[in-house]
């Protein structure tokens, strides 16, 4: 694979791990049986998918998911901090044992 692929890629998707995730969505899409976008060359489907990505072949609303921020992926909700965890609970409930040894 020519590595001007991946310096093309950024600039469509500057984080590498969003460009690795958009490239194997693609990549598995491609394998599946979607069409390509581009002309298919003698390529494998993961640099089809790169090309087509390079190439501007997606609007902003397909790579959406890759991009952070607010039309981007949804962050995970935070744990409320005054809402202790269940693992703290079940410490807390867990009744204590004291070695033989140690009873007199």
């Amino acid at each position: 694979m020519n590595p001007s692929i991946v310096f093309d890629c950024e600039k469509i998707l500057p984080n590498r791990f969003a460009l690795t995730m958009a490239a194997a969505a693609r990549s598995r899409a491609l394998h599946r049986g979607a069409e390509p976008r581009l002309y298919p060359s003698d390529a494998c489907v993961s640099e089809l998918a790169l090309r087509e990505i390079a190439g501007g072949s997606f609007t902003s609303s397909e790579l959406a998911p890759f991009l952070g921020g607010p039309a981007g992926t949804k962050r995970l909700h935070s744990a409320d901090p005054a809402t202790p965890s269940r693992r703290r609970q079940d410490a807390a409930a867990a009744p204590v044992s004291t070695p033989p040894e140690a009873v007199q």
